[in-house]
This record gives C-alpha cells, structure tokens and sequence, in this order.
C-alpha cells in the first residue's frame, strides 16, 4: 500500500481524517531534491506516540531514529528522551533517505586515506 497523501485515489480509507487532523504529523521531506514540493503524507500523532513508548520499553532507548509499521508501510521518526517525537519520514522518503545515506557512507569509505 501507498503511503498516505490526501486526494489521491489510492489513499487507504480514512485518508480524509488523518489529512485533516490537528494532532496528525506530516513526512518531513521537503522535495529538495525533486520538483514536487513539500511531502503530503501524513500520520496521527498518537500512531507515532505509542510505536516511540513500544520502543523505549522493549530496546531501553531514550533518543533516536526508530521505525515502525503502519499501514503496510515501514515509517522512520525521531524520538526524544521526553517522550515526544519531533519529526517522521514516510515509507518513500525514508527509503529514499537511506539510499542516501548508503551513499554517502559509501562515497566516505572510499575517500578515506589508506594507510
């Protein structure tokens, strides 16, 4: 399943409601890379809340990234030690960030003097 953007005709149903909630965190990339803009995707607060409590009580984590599950969709947020998250990727932007990353460790490797 597609990561969730409004008006789309393959948004899962109840689309409507999480596009519009006030409690509901949006996908933080910001299409730099391509022409599209600001990602629509969006995700309610409690869903990311409660995947950040499972994660601290079954892997002793008090900050980071963690991912999680929903909708058939592998998500990427960031907790902080207060209990709160600050920022979620969609399933697409996160794979795309790690890509990126991947990259960018590979390109490291490479650079790095030997000897």
């Amino acid at each position: 399943m597609l990561p969730e953007k409004p008006g789309s005709p393959l948004s899962p149903a109840g689309s409507a409601d999480v596009a519009g909630a006030r409690d509901a965190l949006q996908c933080l990339s910001s299409g730099y890379l391509g022409e599209d803009g600001r990602c629509q995707c969006r995700i309610p607060e409690q869903v990311v809340a409660a995947a950040w409590q499972r994660q601290r009580e079954q892997h002793a984590a008090s900050e980071g990234f963690f991912r999680f599950m929903w909708r058939e969709g592998m998500w990427l947020a960031f907790g902080h030690p207060d209990g709160g998250v600050r920022g979620v990727y969609c399933p697409e932007h996160a794979a795309d960030r790690d890509q990126r990353a991947s990259a960018a460790l590979a390109g490291a490797r490479v650079l790095q003097p030997v000897g």
